[in-house]
C-alpha cells in the first residue's frame, strides 16, 4: 500500500517519539515498605490477593519476605545453606518456581554468579527451603574487572519466559554507552555460560538515570517493563521473547532508588524503592497501565465499499491513538468523495501499529438497494463471474454490471443450470470477460435488489 511521503514522515516522527520523548508515568503510593524491607530490590506477586514477596539486596539475610498492601509482614522464608552476597532480583515462572538472582556485581569482578531456584514461597509449608542453583558466567567477559569502558557485567533485572531466564544488564561503563544487554540461561539447575542475545539503547549519558535495575513481564507475556531510578522502558507487540523487536516507550517518574517491579494481572503494575537516608523512598507504588496494554485496531470494514455520496471512513475508536491515512490525514475519521484505495495506520499509545485498507467506489446515478448478503468475484481461470447471496430461491434473477461512473458495462442474465444452492447460499456462475478494474454488480429479483463491489485484477 503506497503511503505519501508526508504521511510517512509524520508516522516516523511518532514512532521515534515513543523512545526519544519520555512521558510521565503517574504512580500512586500504596504503602510504606515494612522496616524489614528497607532495601527492597526485587518483587513478585503472592498467590493470595494483595500479598507480595520481596527481598533485601547485598548483606541482607538470605530470605524472601511476604507483606501485604498495608505494609504488614505476613511471613518469611529463609534459603538454607546460602548467603546473600548481592541479591538483586526475583522472578517467577509458570511452572511454580521462583528464581532469586544473586548476581549483583558492582565491581564487575565476581566469578561466583548464581541464581537460586525454589518452589513459590506460598507453596513452602515451613519457614525455610534448600534452594537449587544455576551457576553461570558471561561469554563476553574475560577480565575481572574489565576496563572502565567495559563495565557491562552488573546485573539487577531478570524475567522468566518459557524454559529460559532473561537477564538485563546494569550498565556501569565510563563513558556511559547507554546499552542494556540481554542474556539468557536455562531455568534448570546446572552450570552454564549465558547466551548474549541482543541489546537495547536506553539512551542518555547519566548512569543512574539510564541503567536498568529491575524487570517485570506481564502474565500474558505481552508486555515487558524495565525500570531505572527515574525512568522506565516499556515493550509491547514483540514476537515470543524477542522483547526488543517490538515497540518501545519510555516513561519518567520521580527520582528514587526503584528496583522492584511486578505485575498484578495484565493491566496493573507495582514498583518498590529502597529507603534512602531514612526519608526518601521506602514505598510501594501502583500504576494503571490499561491505556498502554491495548492492542491497536485498524479495521475499516469490507475491503470494497460502494456509496452514492461521500462516505466516512474510521477504524474503531481507541483512547490516545494516533492516525495516519494514505491521503495524508491524521484525524480519526476521514470523509471520502473520490474513488480509490484508502489505508490507515493506527499507532496505539504503547507504540504498536495496526493497518487496514479499503477500496471505495461511487455509484453515480445508481439506487442504493438493500443488502442480501451479495458478494461476487471474477474467476480468471474459468472466465466466470461467481455470484453468491443469501438462500432465497427467486423465480427470476437479473444482473447488471456497472463501472465507477454508473455506466452499464455488461448486462447479463443467468442461463438454465447456472444456479445452485451451496451451504445456505445461492451461487451463480456467469460467463464474463472483464478488464481489470472496480465494478459494481446489481442483482434484481422481482421487488428485491442488492448491490456489491469487487475488483478484477
Amino acid at each position: 500500500m503506497h503511503i505519501p511521503l508526508s504521511a510517512l514522515s509524520a508516522l516516523t516522527l511518532v514512532l521515534l517519539s515513543q523512545v526519544c520523548f519520555a512521558q510521565a508515568l503517574p504512580l500512586s503510593t500504596v504503602t510504606s515498605m515494612p522496616a524489614a524491607l528497607e532495601e527492597s530490590s526485587g518483587l513478585i506477586r503472592g498467590q493470595q490477593p494483595g500479598q507480595w514477596w520481596s527481598h533485601n539486596d547485598s548483606g541482607g539475610d538470605p530470605e524472601l519476605i511476604c507483606f501485604d498492601q498495608s505494609g504488614a509482614v505476613i511471613r518469611s522464608v529463609t534459603l538454607t545453606g546460602v548467603g546473600n552476597i548481592d541479591w538483586e532480583e526475583v522472578t517467577a515462572d509458570d511452572s511454580g518456581y521462583v528464581y532469586i538472582g544473586d548476581f549483583g556485581n558492582n565491581g564487575n569482578d565476581r566469578q561466583n554468579l548464581v541464581i537460586y531456584r525454589i518452589p513459590h514461597p506460598d507453596q513452602i509449608p515451613g519457614d525455610s527451603v534448600a534452594p537449587e542453583a544455576i551457576h553461570y558466567s558471561y561469554p563476553d567477559q574475560t577480565a575481572f574487572p574489565p576496563s572502565a569502558t567495559e563495565l557491562k557485567f552488573d546485573m539487577e533485572a531478570m524475567v522468566a519466559y518459557g524454559d529460559s531466564l532473561h537477564l538485563f544488564s546494569k550498565n556501569r561503563t565510563t563513558p556511559f554507552d547507554g546499552y542494556t544487554r540481554r542474556y539468557t540461561l536455562p531455568t534448570t539447575p546446572g552450570t552454564y555460560t549465558a547466551a548474549l542475545v541482543d541489546s537495547f539503547f536506553t539512551g542518555g549519558n547519566s548512569k543512574t538515570s539510564y541503567w536498568v535495575c529491575g524487570a517485570a513481564l506481564s502474565p500474558n507475556k505481552e508486555h515487558l517493563f524495565l525500570i531505572s531510578y527515574p525512568r522506565a522502558w516499556y515493550f509491547s507487540c514483540f514476537e515470543g521473547s524477542d522483547f526488543f523487536g517490538g515497540a518501545a516507550k519510555e516513561f519518567t517518574f520521580s527520582l528514587t532508588q526503584k528496583e522492584g517491579t511486578a505485575w498484578a494481572g495484565n493491566d496493573t503494575l507495582f514498583i518498590t524503592d529502597e529507603l534512602f537516608n531514612g526519608v526518601l523512598g521506602g514505598k510501594m507504588y501502583r500504576s494503571d497501565m490499561h491505556l498502554y496494554t491495548q492492542e491497536p485496531l485498524a479495521g475499516l470494514g469490507p475491503d470494497t465499499t460502494l456509496s452514492a455520496a461521500s462516505i466516512s471512513l474510521s477504524p474503531p475508536a481507541m483512547q490516545g491513538a494516533t492516525y495516519f491515512w494514505s491521503n495524508g490525514a491524521t484525524t480519526p475519521t476521514i470523509n471520502v468523495t473520490q474513488s480509490g484505495i484508502y489505508a490507515v495506520t493506527v499507532v496505539a499509545p504503547n507504540g504498536c501499529l495496526a493497518t487496514d485498507s479499503v477500496e471505495v467506489g461511487f455509484t453515480t446515478g445508481i439506487d442504493s438497494p438493500q443488502d442480501l448478503g451479495l458478494h461476487a468475484y471474477h474467476d480468471s481461470a474459468s472466465g466466470e463471474l461467481v455470484v453468491r447471496y443469501t438462500s432465497e430461491d427467486f423465480e427470476k434473477v437479473d444482473f447488471k454490471l456497472f463501472d465507477l461512473n454508473g455506466k452499464v458495462s455488461l448486462p447479463m442474465k443467468e442461463e438454465k443450470g447456472q444456479r445452485q444452492p451451496v451451504s445456505g447460499e445461492q451461487v451463480h456462475r456467469i460467463k464474463a470477460t472483464l478488464s481489470p478494474g472496480l465494478y459494481w454488480l446489481r442483482l434484481d429479483a422481482g421487488d428485491r435488489s442488492a448491490m456489491c463491489g469487487f475488483r478484477v485484477w
